[in-house]
Order: structure tokens, then C-alpha cells, then sequence
């Protein structure tokens, strides 16, 4: 199950997403939509762990998930890449997720949403933030979706496995999580 609601940009905090909308907007270079030449493996590291990208198929019909970064895939326990969005499960069900992407590429423009999801591993409720763009390949139109969901509470999935291992050193805090080093 997740809760959301489409918010304005001003009412995101997350540095991760509000990162990634800055450098979508400077992909665009006065176009309404960037080219997805601009998303390279390269061009997306700040975010890597963090990214979702989807295809558009048969004008929104449907969505492949191309890739599901492991941040997500660690916190919604399992890895969709590489699967049609109506055929995977989801707690809100496909159908809502379809009408979700639909959404982002008929409006042409960043959707924030901010909410809380189920967490995979304890089965708890965890805050996100999150940011999905439309991408297309010339011309404007929308063939793909990015999608950068940050979960401010959580330590990240190279943390979790850091704790697991050792523990903290006294004085050091457990909790939160380290961003990397983002774009301007």
C-alpha cells in the first residue's frame, strides 16, 4: 500500500530529488521536454541507486520498467526491472500505478509526490519523496518516464549493509543517510 498525493516542488525537501528536477530542467535547454540522449549511466550516478526509468508502450497502453534502481528495489523488496507495469504488483494495483505514469506523461512536466509507502523489510511505514519526468526521444514526444524516489529516513541500502556489519562507532549516529555529492 503507498499514499501519496501530488505536491509542489517548494514542498519537497529531499536535495536528491530537488537535484535531479534542476538537471532535467537544464536538459530541456528551452525544449518542454529533454531528449533522453542527456540520462546516460553517467549523467544519472548522482541518483543511480535512486532511478526508475520506464518506457512508454503503445502510447501509454502500458509501462516497461527498464531499470529499478536498488534503493527502491531494497525498500519495496523486490526488483521490477526489466516487467511490464500491468503485470507486477503493487499494493495500490497495477491499474493505479498505470493511470500514475499516464498522468506524468500527459501533463509533460516534473510530478512531485510526497507520501509513505510500505517498507519491504519490517513491513513499516517509511516517508518518501519523490520526483518523475518525462523523457523523449526528439520532437517532444514522451516515450520515457524517470523517476527519483528518495526516502529521507532511511539509511541507505550501503549503510544498512555497513550496520549490519560493525556497529557504530560511539558517538556516531545510526540513523539517517548520506547523500552523495549532487549537481548544482
Amino acid at each position: 500500500m503507498a499514499k501519496s498525493d501530488i505536491v509542489t516542488e517548494q514542498e519537497i525537501a529531499s536535495q536528491l530529488v530537488l537535484s535531479f528536477s534542476r538537471f532535467w530542467r537544464k536538459c530541456c535547454d528551452g525544449a518542454p521536454v529533454p531528449d533522453r540522449e542527456h540520462f546516460t549511466p553517467e549523467s544519472l550516478l548522482p541518483w543511480i541507486g535512486h532511478v526508475q526509468i520506464v518506457e512508454v508502450i503503445d502510447d501509454g497502453r502500458d509501462f516497461f520498467h527498464r531499470i529499478v534502481g536498488t534503493e527502491i528495489a531494497s525498500v519495496i523488496g523486490r526488483d521490477l526491472s526489466r516487467k511490464y507495469v500491468s503485470r507486477s504488483a503493487y499494493k495500490i494495483g497495477a491499474e493505479a500505478m498505470l493511470a500514475r505514469y499516464r498522468e506524468t506523461r500527459d501533463r509533460g512536466v516534473p510530478t512531485f509526490r510526497k507520501g509513505a509507502m510500505i517498507w519491504a523489510l519490517n513491513n513499516s511505514w517509511v516517508a518518501f519523496e519523490s520526483v518523475t519526468v518525462p523523457v523523449g526521444c526528439g520532437g517532444g514526444q514522451v516515450d520515457q518516464l524517470i523517476t527519483v524516489i528518495d526516502y529521507p529516513s532511511l539509511p541507505t541500502s550501503r549503510d544498512r549493509s555497513v550496520q549490519d556489519a560493525a556497529p557504530a562507532p560511539s558517538g556516531t549516529p545510526s540513523k539517517g543517510r548520506k547523500v552523495p555529492a549532487l549537481p548544482e
